[in-house]
């Protein structure tokens, strides 16, 4: 009776596993410069973050996702300079007709306007939340590139996968909570693959 009871708990508890959820699976594709190693940028512009989705799906959040960007950036001891004075300084600086934030020119173009080390532009390729309430994941896709301030490319390329809201945690009940959740996640995500500053 004894060993029927432990191997019921065992088979529950092999169960609960196979069940486990993975909150992120994602594909990185990036390529580092030496240079980002030799020159160690600290302070860092971020770009607003733009919305290359056909759609407009991640109109609603750019902003969130730019600030999240901003947060998590000296987990990966680099300083964020404020996005008020990063917009002050480029305000009349957008991407002309054919470009993207990530167009070489137009990053040569407006780096070191804000007097930073180098220069964050993240584009948004992807941003489906088909899956959101019915499994709590978004699929999602970033490119993002870092330059100097004169623009040299230090670190690029793009990341690719799903993510769960709440993480390993619960899901939070709030739909807009949901998706910045799912948002803050994946870009947690992608700064996990720039190199960390070195002291």
């Amino acid at each position: 009776m004894v060993m029927r009871s432990i191997a019921c708990v065992l088979s529950v508890l092999v169960l609960a596993a196979c069940q486990t959820v993975v909150p992120l699976t994602a594909t990185p594709s990036f390529t580092t410069s030496p240079a980002l190693l030799s020159r160690n940028p600290a302070d860092i512009a971020v770009l607003p973050v733009e919305d290359g989705t056909q759609a407009g799906d991640a109109r609603l959040l750019l902003e969130y996702m730019r600030q999240s960007l901003e947060h998590h950036l000296p987990e990966r001891r680099y300083s964020p300079i404020a996005s008020r004075v990063v917009d002050a300084k480029l305000k009349d600086l957008r991407p002309e007709r054919g470009e993207t934030t990530l167009t070489p020119v137009f990053l040569k173009r407006v780096a070191g306007r804000a007097t930073e080390d180098a220069l964050l532009a993240v584009r948004v390729g992807r941003w489906d939340e088909s899956r959101l309430m019915s499994e709590k994941r978004v699929e999602f896709e970033f490119q993002a590139t870092l330059v100097g301030n004169d623009g040299e490319v230090f670190w690029s390329g793009s990341l690719v996968g799903n993510v769960k809201s709440g993480g390993l945690s619960a899901a939070p009940r709030d739909r807009t909570m949901m998706t910045q959740s799912c948002a803050d996640l994946a870009i947690a995500e992608l700064l996990n693959h720039l190199a960390l500053r070195h002291p």
